[in-house]
């Protein structure tokens, strides 16, 4: 068998010479890393966490993009939590999803076209009840909440 020797110099192959998405990668961007126990007796924004500008640099190659988080399931089912990607730059939602009295992993649909709108805009997450259970001492822990880029180079 034979080995054959390649000699690259600096510049012969950049990212325009590749086939498209020939490099394709996930970040995750852990926005909720530990553990938060929510009191969803009541409605309201319980708990803030995870800030993050967005950079130019984060939406170079940026193909997809998901908002993901995973809960326990509540001691009342009777809740329901949004699990908040808000901009809190502008002051508004970016995406969220929705544990209706349910614990799991939860998924969104691809909000790379959104994130592409928000450079220099700093994120976070919010757990924010919207229908309070009617038992006194409810709770629903969040177990993590990730930003997931996934890049293509082409």
């Amino acid at each position: 068998m034979k080995v054959k020797r390649q000699h690259l110099v600096k510049g012969q192959i950049d990212y325009e010479h590749l086939s498209p998405n020939t490099i394709k990668f996930d970040v995750p961007v852990l926005m909720l890393a530990e553990s938060y126990t929510a009191p969803i007796d009541s409605t309201g924004v319980k708990y803030t966490c995870g800030y993050i500008e967005v950079t130019e640099e984060m939406l170079r190659h940026l193909k997809e993009a998901y908002f993901e988080a995973y809960a326990t399931s509540p001691s009342a089912t009777d809740a329901v939590v949004d699990v908040e990607l808000y901009n809190i730059t502008d002051g508004g939602l970016v995406m969220k999803v929705t544990f209706n009295g349910e614990g799991g992993f939860k998924k969104s649909d691809d909000i790379a076209s959104t994130l592409k709108t928000l450079a220099g805009k700093i994120l976070s997450v919010r757990i924010n009840v919207t229908t309070a259970s009617g038992t006194s001492g409810a709770t629903q822990t969040f177990k993590s909440a990730i930003l997931r880029l996934r890049y293509g180079i082409s």
